[in-house]
């Protein structure tokens, strides 16, 4: 057997990842979940931004609504991505609830691009963005959905990021690519890693 090219060591990394999650119980999650929520809002980071970027999470995913109730609960303004399959691009929108969203690509959440604000990121000062994966590592970077959509992002807005995962989905190291973006800090649910972006 040949050796896996980048693409498919990265699939093989998801799919492995993606099972564990599945794997895990109820109580397990949730629990999970809310230390992760503790650790995000207790950031210098967090606390100092005005806007919060973040995706909406999945059933597979760390909750993010809980961070975005509390995220508007405390002042701050949040925006969320839709994502274009036509040019594989995201574009955030501001929202005041998680509950006036549609299903948008790929089965995920999505403001309507027809009816919410326009988050201009270019023009944003103070804000912090949350990015989704299934795995990272200690350098930071991460094996997403294998879309790209985040790295083109970040390639373009210089921000303050924070990638959210289980313990279990935090290695030392991970295939890259030159087009990967890492990210600042990673929070599982045991401890915040702050990335040595090698």
């Amino acid at each position: 057997m040949g050796v896996l090219n980048l693409s498919d060591r990265k699939a093989a990394l998801r799919k492995e990842h993606m099972n564990n999650r599945i794997l895990m119980t109820k109580e397990k999650k949730s629990g999970s979940d809310s230390n992760i929520f503790k650790r995000i809002i207790s950031l210098d980071c967090f606390i100092k931004s005005e806007v919060i970027l973040t995706y909406i999470s999945t059933e597979l995913e760390v909750d993010t609504k809980k961070i975005i109730e509390y995220s508007i609960k405390v002042g701050k303004k949040v925006a969320v991505p839709v994502s274009s399959a036509k040019n594989l691009t995201l574009n955030f929108y501001f929202i005041n609830s998680v509950n006036r969203l549609k299903i948008g690509n790929f089965s995920i959440l999505e403001p309507d691009a027809k009816t919410s604000e326009f988050c201009d990121v270019g023009r944003l000062q103070k804000f912090l963005c949350v990015v989704p994966g299934m795995v990272f590592d200690l350098n930071g970077h991460r094996i997403g959905y294998g879309k790209g959509y985040y790295d083109r992002f970040l390639k373009k807005y210089s921000c303050q990021t924070v990638g959210l995962c289980y313990e279990f989905d935090l290695l030392k190291s991970i295939p890259k690519g030159q087009n990967d973006v890492p990210v600042d800090l990673i929070l599982t649910e045991k401890q915040i890693v702050k990335s040595m972006k090698g």
